[in-house]
């Protein structure tokens, strides 16, 4: 029979990588379940490392489903947004590996990139081992992970101090938001938003969503005011996912939108607004 909990040991980690490399929980864990199948379906081997076997499998397969999914991805209406991953609060504060910022960023890098970014800059394998996983030599790899890095760079919300990714003062900068989109004044709003904030939205096509990125403090201001202004039926509660707080908003009892915000100079610099009611399925049951 086969040897299920030398698999099980391993899961969580192939479904993080995954997670990652895809940036949906459903997918991920398809990918775990297919890398067992794999696993098993080959005698399940004796190896120093199976690990090292389960996660070069694991990789290959993400390769395999991104080229796979390209299509889809390039018709997907409006802005494409990772599925949020539910959490809780972890002890070393913020996890940015997890961040909304990044899997949204990776997504413009070509996979194999995306595989060598990851695998060494977030589970910390050397470029050689990166190169074994991938079939390519260590420095190849590194020069993967180097256009990976500079690729990122462009595409990720100005970055905070470290003081402000504490936990505690990304929740409070969020809740001021919150409170004062609450308020109804377009000022309150505006005080709390950097004048470059940039606000990303999915709606998938299936709710009223922002199509593309909307820029600006004051822009995004109005465009709060004037969304909850029309709709005040909203119930909203801490939650923490991808790595760090957030907020849920419900209507009707029901998940609606699931925000991350990213934090600089004690104001917001970016909001990602996830709408798209096929990704909120993780917080039908979050209370």
């Amino acid at each position: 029979m086969p040897n299920t909990p030398s698999f099980e040991e391993h899961r969580e980690h192939l479904i993080m990588l995954g997670y990652r490399m895809l940036g949906t929980v459903a997918e991920a864990e398809d990918m775990a379940q297919e890398t067992y199948l794999r696993w098993s379906q080959a005698g399940e081997p004796e190896l120093d490392s199976p690990r090292a076997w389960l996660t070069r499998t694991c990789t290959h397969l993400c390769i395999d489903q991104i080229k796979a999914a390209r299509r889809d991805r390039e018709t997907y209406v409006g802005e494409w947004l990772p599925e949020p991953m539910v959490d809780s609060p972890q002890p070393d504060g913020i996890d940015d590996s997890l961040s909304m910022a990044l899997l949204v960023a990776v997504q413009c890098l070509k996979p194999t990139e995306r595989a060598a970014f990851l695998l060494h800059d977030v589970f910390g394998y050397d470029f050689n081992e990166v190169g074994s996983i991938l079939g390519r030599g260590g420095a190849s790899c590194r020069q993967l992970a180097v256009r990976a890095r500079k690729h990122l760079a462009d595409r990720e919300p100005r970055r905070a101090s470290p003081k402000e990714t504490d936990p505690k003062s990304i929740a409070r900068v969020t809740e001021a938001f919150f409170e004062a989109v609450r308020s109804g004044e377009l000022g309150n709003i505006r005080a709390v938003l950097a004048e470059d904030a940039v606000l990303y939205s999915d709606g998938g096509g299936k709710v009223a969503a922002v199509r593309h990125p909307l820029h600006g403090g004051d822009a995004i201001a109005r465009f709060f005011e004037g969304i909850f202004r029309k709709n005040r039926e909203f119930e909203v509660e801490d939650i923490w996912l991808n790595g760090a707080p957030g907020k849920l908003l419900r209507e009707k009892s029901k998940p609606a939108t699931a925000f991350q915000a990213f934090v600089a100079g004690g104001r917001i610099t970016a909001i990602y607004a996830q709408r798209n009611p096929d990704k909120l399925a993780g917080f039908a049951d979050a209370r």
